[in-house]
């Protein structure tokens, strides 16, 4: 399970999951837990830049990250539990809130592109953290 933790600190994972697109200038804490990261989504046409920090961190088990995009922000979470030695649970918790008037106008389209596109996008998070 510690591999997959390990890979949990990889800014890079959490590319294309909810709303982050493209992700950089990862930080890391001194024990290598990911710290902070930039991020990027696009919305129709328009670009949106937005930063992840950690608020909760357990090794090798829960990482909790808060998402603010400044119109809109949140948090993305996720909890491994082994099972036995070669097999272990991934839990996925995204959670996006409207904090800007535009973005409470549209924000019934923003939650219902992210909530549809996530099964697939935690599908391939899990294939990818699971590679060697």
């Amino acid at each position: 399970m510690q591999h997959l933790w390990e890979r949990l600190q990889d800014a890079n994972t959490y590319a294309n999951i909810g709303p982050v697109e493209e992700v950089w200038d990862a930080e890391h804490d001194e024990n290598g837990i990911l710290q902070r990261y930039t991020w990027s989504t696009t919305v129709g046409r328009k670009p949106y830049e937005g930063s992840a920090r950690t608020v909760e961190a357990d090794n090798p088990h829960y990482l909790k990250m808060d998402l603010d995009a400044g119109e809109v922000a949140g948090s993305l979470a996720t909890a491994l539990e082994a099972v036995t030695d070669d097999v272990t649970n991934l839990a996925v918790t995204l959670e996006i809130v409207s904090k800007g008037t535009l973005s409470t106008l549209f924000f019934p389209v923003i939650s219902d592109a992210v909530g549809r596109g996530l099964p697939e996008q935690v599908e391939a998070f899990a294939v990818a953290i699971a590679e060697d």
